[in-house]
């Protein structure tokens, strides 16, 4: 593995943290206790988006990591004590049944319940193959009537998340670069947890800031380094934040989808080969001259990276890159598997790459720079 001083502990805290989209709170403090040593201001918006400002002159960067995860609401308690629901984020139906989840009750504590799916042995040679969508599954948490689901605590409206908890492995992995390049060996770690999308965008934001703090680099302009809100329902606090800061540039920093997996075939980015330069998505293009002076470093300081591209989805960048009169805008993105599911797995190194390549980015962002990717 890439050698690291990640803090691998706040990672793991970060994720298994409760904060589905509009019910950050949990995340957030956990997002702020972490991040309040290392900056020179911390604010916030008013739907729950913390930045934390580091500097005080020369352009203004923003830095964007989304904190909410995908999850649910509670839509209906039946009569027989099952809960009705609807997500919080983008859900494939094939993912959920039988899936454990956690229930933020109105009242009371955590309740785990699951989504419910009847045996294969009742099933009708119909039934086996049709899909179960989402509208006709439901939760159960144990109870019989809605009088004992009141009881508890739950209400129409309560959040939940999916029962997961973040977990590392060690690998050794013999791959090539590039096609035509001899293989290389290289131990590595993989870590396994919910909410990869996209606490490991806030993750590398905060490292980032705690390295430049730590080792008192001088930076020539000032950097917002933010934990946006409601991402996954419309990219809102980003919108929010950006109105906020107006900046003269921005990143956004998510996962990306590997193209390693079966299914996931076509997609040039994939997991172990470094942080993602995004070439464009559904949400925004890119400004080129920023994005080639962020891949040159890249190529100057050894740092693993690799193109992307998406043909659809999107992440802050397409809120940042409006802000004000516009700002060039990129997204920086971790390849990751089997995202928006109970369980994302990405490789540890990739991160590292990243969080290398922002600090070693920000130190270059003069004014002048700045200036000189919107300049005919």
């Amino acid at each position: 593995m890439t050698n690291t001083d990640l803090n691998v502990d706040f990672l793991e805290q970060l994720c298994n943290a409760f904060g589905p989209s509009g019910h950050e709170v949990e995340t957030q403090k956990v997002v702020h206790n972490y991040g309040k040593k290392f900056a020179d201001e911390i604010l916030q918006d008013g739907i729950g988006s913390l930045i934390f400002k580091k500097g005080n002159s020369g352009p203004k960067i923003m830095i964007a990591g989304h904190v909410d995860e995908i999850g649910f609401v509670i839509t209906n308690i039946k009569k027989d004590g099952y809960l009705e629901f609807h997500q919080l984020g983008g859900w494939w139906d094939q993912t959920l049944l039988t899936q454990e989840v956690l229930i933020r009750p109105f009242k009371g504590e955590k309740i785990v319940g699951v989504i419910g799916a009847p045996p294969p042995h009742v099933l009708t040679p119909e039934m086996r193959d049709k899909v179960v969508t989402k509208d006709k599954m439901y939760i159960d948490i144990g109870c019989a009537t809605k009088k004992e689901v009141h009881e508890l605590g739950i209400r129409v409206g309560d959040p939940a998340v999916p029962v997961s908890y973040f977990r590392t492995m060690k690998r050794s992995w013999k791959t090539k670069k590039n096609d035509d390049e001899e293989e290389e060996h290289r131990d590595v770690t993989l870590a396994v947890a919910k909410a990869f999308d996209d606490r490991i965008g806030v993750f590398i934001a905060l490292e980032a800031l705690r390295r430049i703090s730590e080792k008192k680099i001088e930076l020539p302009n000032t950097v917002f380094f933010c934990s946006t809100v409601q991402e996954e329902v419309g990219l809102r606090g980003a919108k929010t934040t950006a109105q906020m800061i107006k900046p003269d540039i921005g990143f956004a920093l998510d996962v990306d989808i590997s193209g390693d997996s079966p299914g996931s075939e076509g997609l040039v980015q994939k997991m172990g080969k470094g942080v993602s330069i995004s070439a464009g998505d559904g949400s925004m293009i890119p400004n080129p001259k920023f994005r080639k002076f962020v891949m040159n470093i890249a190529e100057e300081k050894g740092i693993r990276h690799q193109p992307a591209f998406l043909k659809s989805g999107g992440t802050d960048a397409g809120q940042i890159h409006l802000a004000g009169m516009g700002a060039p805008s990129l997204f920086l993105g971790i390849p990751t598997r089997y995202i928006h599911s109970h369980h994302g797995m990405l490789e540890i190194g990739d991160v590292e790459s990243a969080v290398q390549l922002l600090v070693e980015v920000l130190q270059q962002l003069d004014e002048k720079t700045v200036k000189s990717f919107t300049s005919l």
